[in-house]
């Protein structure tokens, strides 16, 4: 186990012990060994100094065993070959301490969990956000019952047999309304108008939001106006695919602003075209001023922090169950993750609960 933050980390070897090569060698492996389970419990501070003073003891160790007189001609070949190992897995335990996984996102780990990852078993890459086809919405005139009768009313009120095309989905809603889509917009058009003055039913398109992502820790210094052109100036790799001469661009626009818990930042909400929402969040970071500010995918829906479920906050949650919102396993939480570090290892709770109700259903 690492020690706190507050001790001391002692070594299970010191450059002292360097009398021979053989114990030099002794040295460096339990040093070595040391290092490799510090960086495999974590990244803790402690965990860091500890790192920090067995490689600084594994040098001290290498100055000593210089100064150790071998008259053995075959010494100075394995002193060698000794030195460069060293090397080698000094130049290895950094690249590990230095390498950061960089975890699939929410999108990733959804498709992982609905079957969708892709086929070599890592993360499924990152695609654009699902963008709805064409649909309407339609309300029946008089109060229904049940949404089978909200279904034949509508049926009764247009037919599809004589039209070269027909509905690709008819999708109960909230209050016994229908979400009707089609395949394109001059499907979806034609519908309407021949519902147009139907007594029947009410026909509306549906409004179509784009998806949207959040800054978080804005200067207040900076004038939320002046966003989109910040981050399109500042930002080559966006500058082609903002339109920047407006603040209320239809590719890249503001929504609204959040309160940050610096009192002295802010967040800022955007509406985002699906080549601006991929190209931002693969960044991770934007330049906004004089500041490097970290960007997220954003949903408007309220979500639990104890059941991972959409609809409700912790404080009204009625569900026993807290699972790790890593790995979905109900055994532990996140911070007792035995694979936090392993990015295939994502899956969406709220996917998998959706696909085991389904199953459930069809049984």
């Amino acid at each position: 186990m690492a020690p706190s933050q507050g001790d001391t980390p002692s070594l299970p070897a010191s450059a002292e012990e360097v009398k021979d090569l053989a114990s030099f060698t002794s040295v460096i492996n339990k040093l070595t060994s040391c290092v490799g389970a510090a960086i495999n419990e974590g990244k803790s501070v402690a965990n860091k100094r500890l790192i920090s003073l067995a490689m600084e003891e594994i040098r001290r160790a290498t100055r000593t065993l210089n100064s150790v007189n071998t008259t053995a001609s075959s010494s100075t070949s394995a002193l060698g070959e000794i030195k460069a190992c060293v090397r080698e897995e000094m130049a290895s335990f950094k690249k590990l301490v230095n390498t950061t996984v960089k975890k699939p996102t929410y999108a990733q780990a959804t498709a992982a969990a609905s079957g969708l990852a892709s086929s070599t078993g890592g993360p499924a890459p990152r695609a654009a956000p699902p963008t709805s086809k064409p649909a309407i919405i339609i309300t029946p005139a008089k109060d229904v019952k049940t949404r089978q009768e909200a279904v034949e009313i509508f049926k009764k009120c247009i037919s599809y047999r004589n039209s070269t095309y027909a509905p690709t989905r008819v999708q109960p809603v909230s209050n016994n309304k229908l979400r009707v889509e089609f395949e394109n917009a001059t499907q979806r058009d034609d519908t309407l108008t021949r519902l147009e003055n139907s007594k029947e039913v009410k026909a509306e398109p549906v409004r179509m939001l784009k998806p949207m992502v959040i800054l978080k820790g804005i200067s207040k210094d900076v004038p939320s106006e002046d966003l989109v052109k910040l981050i399109s100036t500042q930002n080559p790799e966006l500058t082609h695919l903002i339109d920047s001469e407006s603040h209320d661009s239809e590719n890249f626009r503001l929504r609204f602003k959040r309160a940050n818990r610096n009192s002295n930042l802010y967040n800022a909400v955007f509406l985002a075209e699906a080549k601006v929402y991929c190209k931002i969040l693969d960044l991770g970071r934007v330049c906004v001023d004089h500041q490097r500010v970290t960007v997220n995918s954003f949903s408007p829906f309220l979500q639990c922090h104890k059941c991972l479920q959409f609809g409700h906050m912790r404080s009204k949650c009625k569900s026993e169950d807290s699972p790790c919102s890593h790995c979905a396993s109900k055994e532990h939480q996140i911070d007792r993750c035995p694979v936090k570090n392993n990015p295939n290892s994502v899956k969406c709770v709220a996917a998998l609960s959706s696909r085991h109700k389904r199953k459930h259903t069809e049984a």
